[in-house]
């Protein structure tokens, strides 16, 4: 994995931490605020993060059953 990828991943991880499910609406936020500034570089690294976030999320709820995700909404 390059180190580009592992930041990204890392960050994600944090995000997740710190803003619990809103880790991917808070990370389009920052996609809108890059796209907005004309933040070419910003927005692939908000972009990708988003992603990350997104595949992290997505392994979590493969690693557990059914029975546990319909725990998870009540």
């Amino acid at each position: 994995m390059r180190v580009a990828a592992q930041d990204t991943k890392e960050t994600a991880r944090l995000m997740i931490k710190r803003h619990g499910l809103r880790a991917q609406a808070v990370a389009l936020e920052r996609v809108q605020e890059m796209r907005l500034q004309g933040d070419a570089a910003g927005l692939d690294r908000w972009q990708a993060i988003y992603a990350a976030i997104c595949d992290l999320r997505r392994s979590a709820v493969q690693r557990i059953g059914p029975e546990e995700q319909s725990d998870l909404r009540s």
